[in-house]
């Protein structure tokens, strides 16, 4: 049995606290004082492809005790206020996993705590959060990537399968996160500038994508990490046309939106000028969203 903690259980960190509980491991979520007072009174009600139920998990607002594993689910914008919660002295040897959209956040949490072994990790689910304590795995995927660069991605790889997750691991974490960005990137754009669901964004705005794509390849290719456009667009088109993106779906909800963590990386490694596409998709979501 490992000792895990999850900070923050929205959709992505509620499905997972799920699935590790399920695993057989001793799973903690951390979250705001309301939401633990939910979740430590009501429980944690999932809803899994395999099935529904309640994870027996613990809930507090602060960590207060070691764990082995610390899996880190919050937007990207909400992660410094997050880190308060789990000292970083008790973080010492811990495998951090954050699970957040973006480049940036590895670097950062390595600095914050120097500690801790933050392993590059990303995750592909559409996962929902209806009211604190209850969460649905959406889509009938969760695939999970994982750089083997620091010695917790082994360990973080194993518990992923074990939890019933689809897991692809890369020697290098470059290679796992532009991998990602390079995929939700153009969805999560196309979707919320034209504020519907894929099947309808492509319709409607139907050069969009490629150029979207392209840019986003060339993005990681500055860092190294060849990117098939081809595919990723081909691989975009044939999603269910309902689908929604989790940017999408915060700002149809009047919520915060994601574009610095999600947009912000394609245009710092190509200029403005070289991210046309994007930049004009980011305006307009801008807009809508004022």
């Amino acid at each position: 049995m490992t000792r895990i903690a999850v900070l923050g259980p929205g959709g992505v960190g509620g499905v997972m606290a799920a699935r590790l509980q399920r695993a057989g491991h001793e799973v903690t979520v951390i979250a705001s004082e309301r939401t633990a007072a939910v979740i430590a009174s009501g429980g944690l009600h999932y809803t899994l492809p395999e099935g529904s139920g309640e994870a027996s998990v613990e809930a507090r607002s602060l960590l207060a005790e070691p764990v082995d594993v610390l899996v880190v689910a919050t937007k990207a914008m909400d992660l410094l206020s997050a880190l308060h919660r789990v000292p970083a002295g008790l973080l010492g040897g811990t495998a951090v996993v954050p699970l957040l959209n973006g480049i940036d956040h590895v670097a950062f949490l390595r600095a914050q705590l120097p500690g801790a072994d933050v392993v590059a990790s990303t995750i592909s689910v559409e996962a929902t959060r209806h009211r604190p304590g209850v969460v649905e795995q959406v889509s009938g995927f969760a695939d999970v990537g994982v750089s083997l660069a620091s010695d917790g991605g082994r360990r973080w790889a194993e518990l992923a399968e074990g939890a019933g997750c689809s897991v692809t691991t890369v020697p290098d974490d470059a290679t796992v996160l532009w991998r990602k960005l390079s995929f939700l990137g153009p969805l999560a754009l196309l979707t919320t500038s034209a504020m519907v669901p894929v099947g309808e964004a492509l319709s409607s705005h139907p050069d969009l994508l490629r150029p979207l794509v392209e840019e986003a390849a060339a993005a990681a290719g500055t860092a190294g990490v060849a990117v098939d456009a081809e595919a990723n667009e081909a691989r975009l088109r044939s999603l269910p046309a309902g689908m929604q993106s989790s940017m999408l779906k915060d700002a149809l909800a009047g919520r915060a939106v994601e574009l610095d963590a999600i947009a912000g990386p394609i245009i710092g490694a190509l200029g403005r000028d070289g991210a046309r596409a994007t930049v004009e998709a980011v305006s307009s979501i801008l807009a809508a969203t004022a």
